[in-house]
């Protein structure tokens, strides 16, 4: 028997050398992949095992740890056909069958992935990557008890399992029960003291419980272990931000920026320790260099312009360049037929630089093809007005003194010129009032956030959301939002400034943010009672979420809020309203006449109500401007109680499509008496959430315990 044994031995050992002897070069290059696999250099580590796949296409090991690397650089879609190759190669294999189970939750399709690891856990009962596998199910699903509940058994199978323990602290933290997450996290110190991941976590949890000494120990731990830890450098400097330690801040962020000058975590903490600190042209100069490195950061660009818009004047060269970035966006989408998204852009741009008069004569024509002709008329005469002589190029005549126009201004001139000779019958005219001076706010509304501990991605989101949601509606004349520069301690405190400056609404605002994710939640409460109104919430994926939330959160606000103008002046029974075309007004439409100042809130829930006895008539609208309409008022009662000055609400619109309907501005109030959105989508347009548009959203929990490993 003996011998046998050794020559079989001796035919395998062979079998094995002659198979790699003939590709001698496929092992080296599989080796050299672990190596940056485990130095977390994806990209390089995909090479080499692609190369080793050239040399040997039918190794199994090197399908299994390229499907790895991919799903870790979250090309999920790709993952997935390698880790079919694994599988063919390698059959009967748990861990390839537990990682195809994780890509397919990425990709969305839960039901395959579920089968997946209930298969496996059929076939292998104790297999804990398939009880994690669920426990990620269980989260993406919203459900932290299962998830929970997945991570106990595997823990009950391996008492000292680093990923049940370190997932346990997290989800434990996520629910509130910060002890018990503690507890999870010093039993993962007393098993895995010498692995710097467990340190991250543990000062990532303590910051996020505001203990922020004991975080920062943590941290400093994690970088004794592994001095090239770039996670926990960035998590140190957020917590040494949070502790207002600015000056090693900003020497940690130079340390990090001349390791890579990519790290845009380490540029945006930098500047905002500047800004903090004072020196705001410092921050300034330093987000501008970043941005330059990677112009998507989205929320960097924000922090910046927030400060632009506030400490430079609107002729620095700072400004014009942040201008021309939105301008230059907005021609993109305009090509591209996105109307809502390449208007936002031109807004930017113009609230950035209003001289940018290229911008506005870009987004005058946009707004003359949609058929607002007072509008477009309104924007070239600001561009003529307000046009710079350097750039305007005109020169004196020497013998006439006459100026020479430029083919440029010829044309505005003359486009203004036929467009006045329009406007000679508008109803503008008629009235003889120029609307675009009218005050038409009418909706006040605090918007307030409290700060989160710790941010592992923006420190100050919240802050950065809260102001650029202020800033965007600084355009908006219905509605005023007042922006608190400061965090609040909770509802009360917002309750209370509410009350105190007599808001209609308040909001407070939250954000979660992942690396590839941002979700922008709003609770929106009655300023006179207190009780909560309404909640949304808006998560986008890819390019531009920043400013696609931002504009979702306008969306959504402006929706709730319902239709309201003032009469202006009055001739017998023809009134003159102060709403138009792009607050949805055509022939045919019935407004409610309330005296003026009587209009409430709702005490709980959306919409408005007022007394039985401020209810003066209705009038019905004959004919109707972009800014303005006239109508015919039936009086309610003998007596004429109706005035200059009472105010308007929306009682019946007419269903019929009509040319006016898509002059219907995207920046207006849209619902009626209830609250509930009565005026038809610009452009024919339905609003989507990330359901309806395919998008699968991440809780940020998910992304920490992904990087787990088990």
């Amino acid at each position: 028997m003996k011998p046998i044994r050794k020559c079989l031995f001796v035919f395998l050992f062979s079998l094995f050398s002659f198979s790699f002897a003939e590709n001698p070069g496929a092992l080296k290059l599989f080796e050299r992949g672990l190596q940056k696999q485990n130095s977390e250099d994806y990209y390089g580590a995909s090479e080499d095992f692609q190369q080793a796949l050239q040399a040997n296409p039918s190794y199994g090991e090197a399908w299994f740890h390229l499907a790895e690397v991919t799903y870790a650089l979250e090309d999920f879609s790709l993952a997935l056909t390698y880790i079919d190759e694994a599988d063919r190669h390698a059959k009967n294999r748990t861990d390839i069958q537990n990682l195809k189970g994780l890509i397919l939750i990425s990709l969305g399709r839960l039901d395959e992935a579920r089968t997946v690891f209930n298969d496996i856990l059929k076939r292998y009962p104790n297999d804990i990557n398939s009880r994690f596998g669920l426990a990620e199910l269980d989260l993406f699903t919203g459900s932290f008890i299962g998830a929970k509940n997945q991570y106990e058994d595997a823990l009950k199978r391996q008492g000292n399992n680093r990923k049940a323990l370190l997932s346990l602290a997290l989800i434990s933290s996520e629910l509130g029960n910060n002890e018990n997450a503690r507890n999870y996290i010093e039993q993962a110190l007393r098993y895995h003291s010498g692995e710097r991941e467990v340190h991250y976590l543990a000062a990532y949890l303590e910051a996020k419980q505001g203990n922020f000494a004991a975080a920062e120990k943590r941290a400093r731990a994690a970088l004794q272990i592994s001095p090239d830890y770039i996670k926990a450098y960035i998590l140190l400097s957020s917590i040494l931000y949070s502790q207002k330690k600015y000056t090693e801040v900003i020497d940690m962020c130079d340390y990090l920026i001349s390791k890579n000058r990519n790290t845009s975590e380490a540029w945006y903490l930098k500047g905002l320790s500047q800004n903090r600190k004072g020196d705001w042209k410092a921050a300034i100069d330093t987000w501008t260099t970043a941005l330059a490195i990677n112009p998507y950061d989205e929320v960097m660009r924000s922090a910046l312009e927030l400060i632009l818009i506030k400490k430079l004047n609107v002729e620095d060269e700072k400004r014009i360049a942040s201008s021309e970035f939105h301008a230059q966006k907005g021609r993109e989408f305009a090509k591209s037929f996105l109307g809502e998204e390449a208007r936002y852009e031109y807004q930017r741009a113009l609230r950035i630089n209003p001289y940018n008069h290229k911008a506005r004569s870009e987004f005058a024509e946009i707004l003359g093809r949609t058929g607002l002709n007072e509008n477009y008329l309104n924007q070239l005469k600001f561009i003529r007005q307000n046009q710079d002589k350097n750039e305007a190029e005109t020169a004196e005549n020497e013998n006439s003194g006459s100026k020479i126009l430029s083919a440029e201004q010829k044309r505005i001139n003359d486009t203004i010129e036929a467009y006045e000779s329009l406007m000679k019958y508008s109803l503008s005219a008629k009235w003889n009032v120029e609307p675009f001076y009218f005050d038409k706010t009418r909706w006040h509304v605090g918007l307030y956030y409290t700060k989160s501990p710790v941010q592992l991605l923006h420190c100050d989101a919240e802050e950065i959301a809260a102001g650029m949601c202020a800033d965007i509606f600084s355009g908006i004349a219905s509605t005023s939002l007042a922006f608190e520069n400061r965090a609040v301690s909770g509802y009360g405190e917002a309750y209370r400034l509410a009350r105190k400056n007599n808001l209609d609404y308040f909001i407070l605002l939250g954000v979660d943010e992942s690396e590839r994710e941002i979700t922008l939640s709003a609770t929106v409460y009655s300023g006179r009672t207190g009780t909560e109104t309404v909640k949304f919430s808006s998560f986008r994926t890819g390019n531009d979420k920043f400013s696609s939330v931002l504009r979702a959160f306008r969306r959504d606000l402006l929706d709730i809020l319902p239709v309201r103008g003032k009469i202006i002046q009055r001739s017998v029974n023809e009134i003159l309203v102060d709403l138009g075309t792009v607050e949805g007004m055509k022939e045919g439409v019935v407004l409610d006449v309330i005296k003026a100042g009587k209009i409430l809130t709702k005490d709980k829930g959306l919409g408005i109500t007022y007394d039985e006895k401020n209810y003066l008539g209705t009038i019905k609208i004959n004919r109707s401007g972009e800014e303005i309409s006239q109508g015919t008022l039936e009086q309610d009662g003998f007596y004429d109680r109706v005035n200059v000055g009472d105010e308007v609400l929306v009682k019946f619109r007419p269903d019929e499509k009509s040319d006016v309907d898509r002059q219907i501005s995207d920046n207006a109030p849209a619902a009626g008496e209830n609250g509930s959105r009565i005026l038809p989508e610009n452009e024919g347009k339905k609003k989507l959430d990330a359901r309806e548009m395919e998008l699968i959203q991440t809780p940020a929990i998910i992304e920490l315990i992904r990087g787990l490993k088990s």
